[in-house]
């Protein structure tokens, strides 16, 4: 997805809800619920400005953050290689903050919809959305799986993801029809959790057999010429 295509979807999912806050401000109560628990029963408040400018400006930050890690990232992890995948996943997010932020302030006005399995179904859609494009991350410090394996070898990083991608793909699935097979909330974590250290552990086998652990050659050689 091109730069000027993903700033206008995300603007207008933006522009869309700050829209739709102005529309229910009036008739929001005071304070705002703001967190709910599994069963879908409000459990924390804000006042309601504090709690409007906190939900609406969750897809702002998602755009904030997403524009400055081009411009931080240094030397040898660029993102310029694959902007477009940058670009999608900045778009994905900013519509997964539209989209939980419109769940809740439809809770808050006392909607039949449970939030926190709207909030899980949510969550799913949006692990099976970025799984689809992990495996075209390439190594940087801020987006994917980091671990001290992947950012230590180009082979790691992409075996990782392409496992990473079809992982968080599964557990995306695991989330979204658990929300709607009412499973216990805490199997659903425990599972995606189980579903996305996979790569994680993956990364480390992985670049034991492709690199090992042995001492640098660098180090070696300097050793047998000292000696």
């Amino acid at each position: 997805m091109n730069t000027k295509l993903a700033n206008l979807i995300c603007a207008g999912f933006i522009a869309a809800l700050i829209a739709y806050v102005v529309y229910l401000y009036p008739i929001l109560p005071d304070p705002l619920p703001t967190h709910w628990d599994a069963a879908g029963n409000p459990n924390d408040y804000m006042s309601r400005l504090s709690g409007v400018i906190a939900l609406a400006s969750v897809p702002c930050f998602c755009v904030l953050l997403f524009k400055l890690i081009p411009v931080i990232s240094p030397h040898g992890f660029r993102t310029e290689e694959f902007a477009r995948v940058v670009n999608a996943l900045m778009v994905g997010l900013v519509v997964f903050g539209c989209a939980i932020a419109i769940f809740a302030l439809n809770a808050a006005l006392g909607s039949d919809v449970n939030i926190s399995k709207a909030v899980f179904v949510c969550v799913g859609l949006l692990l099976m959305f970025m799984g689809n494009y992990m495996g075209k991350v390439r190594k940087n410090f801020f987006i994917g799986i980091r671990t001290p394996w992947t950012l230590a070898s180009d082979e790691v990083w992409a075996k990782t993801h392409r496992l990473g991608g079809w992982c968080m793909v599964a557990a995306g699935l695991v989330m979204a029809a658990g929300a709607f097979a009412d499973v216990v909330t805490e199997r659903i974590v425990l599972a995606v959790v189980g579903i996305v250290l996979i790569p994680v552990v993956y990364s480390y086998f992985a670049y034991r057999a492709l690199e090992g652990f042995g001492p640098d050659p660098e180090i070696k050689d300097d050793a047998n010429s000292t000696s």
